[in-house]
């Protein structure tokens, strides 16, 4: 089909990493920011100045999920692929406690019981380049465009959304696109009350970079333009893999994750060429946990540390990172019913891989793996790679290879479905494939290793998915020509 064939030329452009728009590199900048202070206030190792991917004619189709070969089973790769593993030096056991929130549980209520039928719901369309979409404890959808800008949807009384405008526009500090852009958009849990919200961003010396806004004080549906609060600025030293999606976590702090720092844009390239993710004296490649709050008004500090953060105190490490071992990770959330931590980390030649970390422990100290490690098989060695058992394996893994959704390369993370409005989606966790356009479900409750079903074949790019505050589930469509905004639709099967 020509879509099919203009999907998967933007696909091998955008998530195989081989893009025109990061051709040249900049050279470095000094390192802007300031050394965060520990919970403890005590001085952490300095962090270096702390500073997508990715729009179909027609509704996508509708199928029955299908047996479980909707998604192959993994087959054996080069290298042994290792054991579940017992904490090792980078995998501390769990110590800590994040403390009780009132959104999290034990475990889920029940597995998924009913086979479902996926479908999608048009919201809107007439976008350039969307790549998030989320909420700011109410009805409002936020829709972020990779170019620098947010655009702003409200909810009518029949449940449809129309355009509010711009709410965000700082285009002239985005440097865009190919996987430069606007990154990530998260709002304060106290939004409501203090009106602050934090964006990730690639700038036009290289740099990832993290800033505090706030609501305009005369208009719910603006940003104020005049407010830009610097949290960190770090130069990035190669291009690709930026990562930048954030999420307030059930613990109120905000999580972060950060690429590995790049490569040179072909699959024959080794990838992460300095081992950055798992360098625990870098940034790149982790998930970062942060205080993004100002903790000295006009002191150094630009954000302060959580003491119970797995390194903190560590001379050879950087108190920021929660864990590492990753690669690109696309679009990750939490369950909002029980705490736990999904990661969808795309891969580099032949692995996508998603990541299940449970609360309260949410995988503290963890190492996920790459480049020991690509999905389930080892990548650098190509075996025996991992003899210590330090690294976790993914919930769930595929290759890149041709499905019945067409050529699957690219992982786009999404969220366990806690909505009212569909039963039969209930404790899936939802995700899908930026080139094949599928979009898959495994049981969030479910066993450590599990193989995902096919719910949707569809025509779309999917660059992002994301929740409403009910959690319903809604996914971005960034094929060229077709750039969209839909609402997921689960009904129970005959």
């Amino acid at each position: 089909m020509p879509f099919r064939l203009r999907a998967l030329s933007l696909a091998i452009a955008a998530a195989l990493i081989v893009t025109s728009c990061d051709s040249a590199q900049q050279p470095p900048t000094s390192p802007t920011g300031s050394t965060p202070p520990t919970a403890s206030g005590s001085a952490p190792v300095e962090t270096g100045g702390a500073s997508g991917t990715p729009g179909a004619s027609g509704t996508p189709g509708e199928t029955n999920e299908p047996a479980a070969s909707g998604v192959l089973p993994e087959p054996s790769a080069p290298g042994p692929t290792p054991s579940p593993a017992s904490p090792g030096p980078s995998e501390p056991a769990p110590t800590v406690d994040p403390g009780p929130t009132p959104d999290a549980t034990d475990r889920p209520t029940a597995p998924p019981t009913q086979r479902a039928n996926l479908s999608v719901e048009f919201i809107a369309d007439g976008f350039r380049n969307p790549n998030g979409v989320t909420h700011a404890g109410d009805d409002r959808l936020f829709l972020s465009e990779q170019e620098g800008w947010v655009e702003l949807f409200e909810r009518q009384p029949d449940d449809s959304f129309e355009s509010a405008g711009r709410f965000l526009d700082i285009q002239g500090l985005v440097q865009c696109c190919g996987e430069r852009g606007l990154l990530g958009l998260a709002f304060h849990p106290d939004y409501q009350e203090n009106g602050l919200f934090y964006v990730t961003y690639s700038d036009h010396e290289h740099s990832f970079v993290l800033d505090e806004r706030r609501v305009s004080a005369d208009d719910p549906n603006r940003a104020d333009p005049d407010y830009r609060r610097l949290v960190f600025r770090i130069y990035k030293p190669y291009n690709y893999h930026w990562g930048g999606h954030m999420e307030f976590g059930p613990d109120g702090y905000l999580w972060l994750s950060m690429g590995d720092g790049g490569f040179g844009g072909s699959t024959n390239d080794p990838g992460d060429p300095d081992n950055l993710s798992q360098r625990l004296d870098s940034l790149f490649g982790k998930m970062l946990r942060i205080d993004p709050a100002d903790p000295d008004g006009d002191g150094p500090a630009n954000y302060g540390i959580p003491e119970d953060n797995p390194y903190v105190g560590q001379d050879d490490a950087l108190p920021e990172i929660w864990a590492n071992g990753l690669r690109n990770p696309w679009r990750w959330s939490f369950d909002r019913l029980t705490g736990d931590l999904w990661i969808a980390d795309t891969g580099h030649a032949m692995w996508e891989e998603v990541n299940r970390a449970r609360w309260p422990n949410l995988g503290k100290g963890r190492n996920y793996g790459w480049k020991l490690m690509e999905g389930p098989a080892c990548y650098s060695p190509a075996s025996d790679c991992d003899p210590r058992g330090r690294t976790s394996l993914p919930i769930s893994s595929y290759r890149h290879e041709t499905g019945p959704g067409g050529f699957r390369c690219a992982v786009t993370g999404g969220s366990v479905y806690r909505g009212d409005d569909y039963p039969a989606l209930q404790s899936r966790y939802l995700f899908g494939d930026y080139c094949s356009g599928e979009i898959f479900s495994i049981d969030s409750g479910g066993p450590d290793k599990q193989r995902a079903r096919v719910l949707l074949d569809t025509e779309m790019a999917i660059s992002s998915m994301g929740e409403d505050v009910d959690g319903e589930l809604y996914v971005t469509d960034y094929a060229r020509g077709a750039e969209s905004l839909y609402r997921l639709v689960g009904e129970a099967a005959d």
